[in-house]
């Protein structure tokens, strides 16, 4: 009796332990994503009055033309542009593709040369000799801004775009100050991107990932990558479109390359890059990003000369299908900055009558 009555105490004290433990973690969580800095902004939010995002800016529009750039390693990077006047190059996150920018190619090709890459790995760019890495993503975007001559232009990375750009103007300070007027970084991280506690384990996982590549294995991406695990990336009410279309791209990527670029966003550190990097440049993060928290971004713009930071609330990670207008209205006001129409990102979004509020925009960077 008291053998049975051990056996079921420390089934129930495990089960405990385990639901302790992963109540524990979720708690983590909420306060890493949900801090007292990321309450939001003073002015209000419309919440669930929000209008939906159309559907119809989920789909490339017509008129895109793509073409491929050789790198020198013997790759290929894809791209896709569209509209004329300063070019806006759009890099995308881990395991998405060029079209994910759909949105901004809808809103934003009447003023800007639009221009949205697959990164090295992803969709329809190929990975050449030297492998895949930041290094290599950041030596790709020089080489794609000098094949297509693009000068004064506007780099937009998210998530692993955004660390990318950061790789960029450190390891490409030449080209950067040659060919580039302003950076906007969106839902990414300049370090740490996995936590700490967390890193060990990440690459013992993306080890293993890796030897059953090599064995001839696949990855169970698609059995773990369900549509509800990528709906907890969004923040508030999202378009099913654009869940379906995260969903699909990430189960559709080649499984070494996933493991390979994962890697590399382990070992990301651009501290010394974004200290370096006067270019005029913005920070946006979702209240609700799980994956790069408000903290990361504030980071970031902390560490950037002259960066201002934007929160935007109750938003998720993928704020280019989420809040499309907020963004477009960013990009805008950064250009103003850099044109000397305006001051500053602040001191633009005032003047117009677009979602976004001067309040939400907070100059954080130190002085250039």
């Amino acid at each position: 009796m008291s053998r049975i009555f051990n056996r079921h105490t420390a089934r129930t004290l495990g089960l405990v332990g385990a639901g302790a433990a992963v109540g524990a973690a979720a708690l983590g969580l909420y306060r890493a994503t949900h801090p007292r800095e990321a309450s939001g902004p003073i002015s209000p939010d419309p919440g669930r009055n929000r209008p939906p995002v159309p559907v119809g800016l989920f789909a490339m529009p017509e008129g895109v033309v793509e073409g491929d750039v050789t790198t020198p390693d013997g790759g290929t990077i894809h791209y896709a542009e569209k509209g004329q006047g300063r070019p806006l190059v759009l890099l995308h996150g881990v395991t998405l593709r060029h079209d994910v920018w759909a949105p901004q190619f809808h809103q934003l090709s009447d003023r800007y040369r639009v221009v949205s890459v697959d990164l090295r790995g992803h969709g329809r760019s190929e990975v050449g000799s030297l492998g895949l890495g930041l290094p290599r993503l950041a030596t790709d975007v020089a080489t794609l801004l000098e094949a297509l001559d693009l000068r004064d232009a506007v780099l937009v990375g998210h998530s692993m775009g955004g660390m990318t750009v950061m790789r960029f103007c450190g390891d490409h300070p030449d080209v950067l100050a040659e060919r580039v007027a302003a950076v906007a970084l969106v839902a990414t991280a300049g370090h740490q991107a996995v936590p700490p506690y967390m890193e060990g384990l990440a690459r013992r996982v993306l080890a293993s990932g890796r030897a059953r590549i090599e064995r001839g294995a696949n990855l169970p991406t698609r059995k773990l990558v369900t549509r509800p695990a990528v709906r907890t990336v969004f923040g508030d009410r999202p378009h099913h479109r654009a869940i379906d279309i995260v969903h699909e791209m990430t189960t559709s990527m080649d499984d070494a390359n996933l493991i390979e670029s994962l890697l590399g966003i382990v070992e990301h550190d651009a501290r010394d890059a974004l200290r370096a990097t006067r270019t005029p440049s913005v920070v946006v993060v979702g209240t609700r990003d799980i994956l790069t928290p408000v903290p990361a971004g504030r980071a970031i713009a902390r560490t950037m000369p002259g960066s201002e930071f934007v929160v935007l609330p109750r938003a998720g990670h993928q704020l280019m299908q989420e809040r499309p207008d907020e963004l477009a209205e960013l990009i805008d006001a950064l250009v103003a900055r850099v044109e000397g129409s305006a001051s500053s990102v602040a001191e633009a979004v005032a003047v117009d009558d677009r979602p976004v509020e001067a309040d939400q925009v907070e100059p954080v960077g130190g002085p250039f």
